[in-house]
C-alpha cells in the first residue's frame, strides 16, 4: 500500500501504522489499526487515483466471497483446520502474511476470509439476516452507528472465524485485531 494513499487521507494513525507505511517486515501483512472512516477515505482515494470504483464491501459481498454458496462453515469448507487460517489455534500471536494460507481459499480463490484481521464492511450493524430494504448501506448514517466487521482475527477461536460470524464496533474504534479489504466494483 503506498504511503501517499495514507497521506491523502489524513490518517491519525498510532500504532504499527502511525508511520503511513508497512512496519518493518510487514510489507504484505494486513492494514490494520484503522478506524471505519480512514478505510472508507482510503477506498475514496485510490478511485479517485485509479478511475475504477473501490469501496469496502457491503455485509453481504463479504460473506458471499467468503463461503460461496454452497453453505460452507469456513471459506475452505464444513471442517475445522487449524492449518488453513491465522487464528488463536494456529498459535501466531499476530498478523501474518495475506498469501500465508493459500489453503484456506475461498470458492472464489479469495485469501484470509477467516483470521488474521477483522475486516470492516461498509454495513450498518443491524439484526441478520441480510435485508437490503433495511437501508444497510446507507453511508450517510449517523457517524457513532456500528458498523460489521467480518472475518475473525489471529487471537479468536475458531467459533469467532466462521463465515458467517459478525462482529461490530463503533465507526471510530481501532484495533490491532482489525483491518479492511477492498473491493473493486465493475
Amino acid at each position: 500500500m503506498q504511503a501517499v494513499g495514507w497521506q491523502a487521507i489524513g490518517s491519525k494513525w498510532t500504532g504499527d501504522w502511525a508511520e503511513r507505511k508497512s512496519p518493518p517486515g510487514k510489507a504484505d501483512h494486513p492494514v490494520n489499526e484503522a478506524a471505519w472512516d480512514e478505510a472508507m477515505a482510503y477506498c475514496g482515494w485510490l478511485s479517485e487515483v485509479t478511475g475504477r470504483a473501490y469501496s469496502l464491501p457491503s455485509e453481504a459481498e463479504w460473506e458471499k466471497g467468503a463461503r460461496g454458496t454452497d453453505g460452507r462453515i469456513y471459506p475452505w469448507g464444513k471442517q475445522w483446520d487449524a492449518t488453513r487460517c491465522n487464528a488463536d489455534k494456529g498459535n501466531q500471536g499476530d498478523t501474518t502474511p495475506v498469501d500465508a494460507y493459500p489453503q484456506g481459499a475461498s470458492p472464489y480463490g479469495v485469501l484470509d476470509m477467516a483470521g488474521n484481521v477483522w475486516e470492516w464492511t461498509r454495513s450498518l450493524w443491524d439484526e441478520y439476516p441480510y435485508m437490503e430494504r433495511a437501508r444497510r448501506e446507507n453511508l450517510q448514517s449517523p457517524d457513532d452507528k456500528a458498523r460489521v466487521l467480518r472475518g475473525g482475527a489471529f487471537h479468536r477461536d475458531p467459533r469467532l472465524v466462521r463465515c458467517a460470524y459478525r462482529g461490530r464496533f463503533s465507526p471510530y474504534s481501532r484495533s490491532r485485531h482489525a483491518g479492511f479489504r477492498v473491493v473493486m466494483h465493475l
